[in-house]
């Protein structure tokens, strides 16, 4: 487990103090465009530089034909960009100095073509080469609230609360948060992982579990590719702070929803209660328990011993 966090190559993609997006335009329903509507919309305090080989203002900012045009180096490049040119921008950005990016971009190994897994590998090797670790590809980004900051499609309109949520699935993080505002409840900071062909769900839990903002970690989880390691690092983090899992891999149709978006490779059902059970996580049953947990766990404070006692007014509800 992390002892600082700004160890964690998270640290800058979840704080970031400017950032460079890369497929923001004057296009209304470009995705990109969406993405930076989203940013701006809770008023992200940090330096945004569009990049657009053509735009000169975009959204009211100052646009930019070339990343190694900007007056400094961001913290962090957002590439939400056809999936052809994503290595070709990435390597620009290395060039740059960035050294923290998120890649919106689909396309890729998740497609289980050979074509894609080809294109994965050709990015991992361009962020390898110029030490650039990413989230992504085929996800949807960071949300934190506490900073005012958002890189999903979605804008975020709740305050900012103790759950951290790290997803294999990218738009549930959006789904929830609707969910949560009807409860008075948000999110810490919410990691999408997408393909976690740099950064994965044990490197967002390490996260989490430093963050002082958050005080119980959720988990959607598809997939668990780093298996010893995800069992050491919660084994490390659950005796200060809480992690509760919603697996979903274990049903054919959450085996197939997983390949189909992130390449997940899930694993029995009865596998997974095991790995949580070893691990010291609470597996919630639904959706609807994963926060009702978190909700419980945040609110209260961990107990110091095994000593239980049940006030109650009656035998039978106690």
């Amino acid at each position: 487990m992390l002892t600082t966090i700004e160890k964690s190559p998270l640290h800058r993609i979840c704080n970031p103090r400017s950032i460079a997006v890369f497929g923001a335009s004057n296009q209304f329903s470009a995705m990109g465009t969406t993405l930076l509507t989203a940013l701006l919309s809770l008023s992200y305090e940090g330096t945004v530089y569009p990049i657009h080989p053509r735009e000169e203002t975009i959204q009211g900012l100052r646009a930019y034909r070339d990343v190694r045009d900007l007056p400094e180096v961001p913290d962090l490049a957002l590439l939400i960009l056809p999936t052809r040119v994503v290595s070709e921008v990435l390597e620009a950005c290395g060039e740059k100095g960035i050294r923290r990016a998120i890649v919106v971009s689909g396309g890729f190994a998740e497609l289980g073509t050979r074509e894609g897994v080809a294109l994965q590998a050709t990015l991992e090797e361009t962020a390898r080469r110029h030490d650039i670790r990413f989230l992504g590809p085929n996800c949807i980004g960071v949300v934190n609230p506490h900073l005012r900051f958002n890189t999903t499609f979605f804008e975020y309109g709740c305050d900012p609360g103790f759950i951290g949520i790290a997803s294999q699935s990218g738009s549930f993080v959006t789904q929830m948060f609707d969910y949560l505002g009807r409860f008075g409840l948000g999110f810490s900071t919410g990691i999408s992982v997408g393909n976690e062909a740099s950064i994965d769900i044990v490197d967002a839990m390490e996260y989490l579990a430093a963050c002082p903002n958050t005080r119980v970690i959720a988990l959607y989880i598809e997939g668990i590719r780093r298996g010893r390691a995800f069992v050491e690092t919660a084994r490390a983090i659950v005796p200060h702070k809480p992690i509760v899992a919603y697996y979903v891999g274990g049903s054919e149709a959450g085996r197939k929803a997983g390949r189909s978006h992130t390449g997940a490779l899930a694993g029995p059902d009865r596998l997974y209660d095991g790995v949580f059970r070893q691990s010291g996580i609470l597996r919630a049953g639904s959706i609807e328990e994963l926060f009702d947990f978190c909700w419980a766990l945040g609110s209260c404070p961990l107990p110091r011993g095994d000593g239980l006692i049940i006030q109650t007014h009656s035998g039978g509800p106690g």
